[in-house]
């Protein structure tokens, strides 16, 4: 309990109590232990061979997502500070607990949803119980997964790196068991030779990728608040995504080669896995719901202006039912739905957050009172490029596109602004000077 007490989140992280870059990376790598990772590499092997799925995921994970993680890993480090609390600098205090805090919430609670769903799911499978059919059981082992999920987390950062210990193991364990089967069931030769008619392009492919990652962008310094603000340590720390990512994202490939199911539990009946199998899922699913739930008590502390540890514990447990509550009237049937949504919105966030941080406020936090309506334009207009270039007219990847078009519409109506009527946001307050933008 004393450890739930400390785990504040307006303040900053002091920093003798900052960690060693393994374990934010170890937490990272959690990140990359979930239901969508799989579900879309085993969609991807429904349209590429293996070759190319490997090009996809170095342009996706090496080239952008590894280059978005590092940079809002910076802010939390330098921070020492929450994104929804980085967010009150650029978009206004105001705004950041509105705006960005039911961003984030949404986002996690959503993820949450997902996983306790397969989870609920892999349960079931485990005890031989059709969870297509006999939904009341389902949904009482799906909501036991969900409350057990939740806990560590709502004890406090440093439960959530001892679970993550036993968990990312038990994920290794669950992929090498995955290849294997799929290897025995259909063959190395099928695998390598894998090569379907695409139903969707190169860039496209990428955008699933970045799907699945891109809130990354958005909730990083969560976790690298509890780390040095160093350029070798915010380099390493996405070494976790990257690494676990490329392995999970090929073993959802192989596995559902000759299976045709993007569902992971069906794909695992199919090759054959015994109980145990679904038991280190489950196991695994431990880390993606760690970091989903922890996120949620953030980002609705920073909303209601709480910092307290036990007022953020609340929070964690309210928004992990409001997740169970999803997983139980069906979220997992939307989930590429989901996906799409977050590459269009959390990147125009991000954007405006970089942007600020790095060419405005001279990477200095100040806790800016109100609401910022040059945020909320460059926001908006970000978030629409990324929808119209993602269904209207698809080009490019519209998660990079969102981010940069924010971004730069971001630092245009600040200069803007300072020249015509500048005010507390238009302010560039360092240890010296508090000049204007112009």
């Amino acid at each position: 309990m004393e450890t739930m007490k400390k785990d504040t989140v307006l303040s900053e992280v002091p920093k003798s109590e900052r960690k060693h870059w393994f374990v934010p990376a170890t937490i990272f790598g959690g990140l990359e232990f979930a239901v969508p990772v799989i579900m879309v590499g085993a969609t991807l092997a429904g349209s590429f061979g293996l070759s190319q799925i490997f090009l996809i995921l170095l342009v996706g994970l090496v080239f952008i997502q590894w280059i978005g993680n590092s940079l809002q890993g910076y802010l939390g480090a330098k921070t020492g500070r929450p994104s929804s609390v980085i967010a009150r600098t650029s978009f206004g205090a105001v705004q950041a607990r509105f705006l960005v805090g039911l961003a984030l919430i949404i986002l996690n609670v959503g993820w949450f949803g997902v996983n306790t769903a397969v989870a609920g799911n892999a349960l079931a499978a485990v005890l031989g119980i059709n969870y297509n059919e006999q939904w009341l059981i389902w949904a009482f082992l799906t909501l036991i997964a969900g409350l057990l999920f939740a806990l560590p987390a709502v004890i406090g950062y440093n439960s959530m790196k001892w679970t993550d210990y036993l968990a990312v193991p038990a994920g290794l364990i669950l992929i090498a068991s995955g290849v294997f089967f799929a290897l025995r069931g259909t063959g190395w030769e099928q695998i390598v030779s894998w090569s379907p008619e695409p139903s969707i392009t190169f860039f496209g492919a990428v955008s699933l990728i970045l799907g699945a990652n891109v809130a990354q962008w958005l909730i990083a310094s969560d976790y690298t608040r509890y780390s040095k603000a160093k350029l070798k340590d915010q380099a390493l720390i996405p070494l976790g995504i990257v690494v676990i990512g490329f392995v999970f994202f090929m073993t959802g490939a192989v596995m559902s080669v000759g299976v045709g199911n993007a569902d992971i539990v069906a794909v695992m009946q199919e090759l054959g896995f015994p109980f145990w199998g679904f038991i280190i899922l489950w196991i695994a699913l431990w880390t993606s719901q760690l970091v989903a739930s922890y996120s949620i008590g953030l980002a609705a502390a920073n909303m209601f202006n709480i910092n307290s540890g036990k007022g953020r514990a609340w929070l964690t447990v309210g928004g992990s039912l409001a997740g169970i509550v999803l997983a139980l009237v069906g979220i997992l049937a939307y989930f590429m739905d989901f996906l799409i949504l977050l590459g269009v919105v959390y990147p125009a966030i991000a954007g405006v957050m970089f942007v600020d941080f790095f060419f405005i406020r001279n990477r200095e936090w100040v806790d800016k009172k109100g609401w910022n309506w040059m945020a909320t334009l460059a926001f908006l207009v970000g978030a629409i490029v990324g929808y119209m270039t993602q269904y209207q007219y698809p080009i490019g990847i519209p998660a990079v596109q969102s981010l940069i078009i924010s971004g730069l519409v971001y630092y245009a109506a600040m200069r803007v602004k300072a020249k015509v009527k500048p005010d507390k946001f238009t302010e560039i307050k360092t240890k010296q000077e508090t000049p204007k933008v112009s």
